[in-house]
């Protein structure tokens, strides 16, 4: 089994990378979806980010997904004879620690959504309110 510290270290990577980002995510930019996201809402839930816009959202989800199946990888490689079962397991466990370890960053989580995200959304709104008061 791999050390804790070294999941704690990549997720504190994988968060500090997508706080990082987040100044740089354009709402505009975001690509429409033809099916919905399987992903996202769970972790949404998970984390108390059922408001953060999907784009938002995704790239850290993306993120804590890929730091999982690391470690899954790496339990694997270590002991190749694990069952289903344990892998599924393990994943779970893992993914327990990485909603536990976002929750303890919640507060500063919200501070850069509410500096970076927000503002955006709301512009966005704007433009839309604009747009049909001049259509009527």
């Amino acid at each position: 089994m791999l050390r804790p510290y070294r999941l704690e270290r990549e997720l504190d990577r994988a968060i500090a990378q997508w706080l990082d980002w987040l100044p740089r995510w354009d709402p505009a930019t975001a690509r429409r979806r033809l099916s919905p996201c399987v992903a996202c809402p769970d972790w949404a839930a998970e984390l108390g980010f059922e408001e953060v816009p999907h784009g938002a959202l995704h790239a850290l989800v993306t993120s804590l997904d890929a730091v999982i199946t690391e470690h899954v990888r790496r339990s694997v490689a270590l002991q190749p004879f694990l069952s289903d079962e344990a892998i599924d397991g393990l994943r779970d466990s893992l993914r327990r620690e990485a909603v536990s370890w976002v929750s303890r960053q919640h507060e500063h989580i919200a501070r850069a959504l509410d500096a970076f995200v927000e503002p955006k959304v709301q512009h966005m709104a704007a433009l839309l309110f604009a747009d049909l008061g001049a259509g009527f």
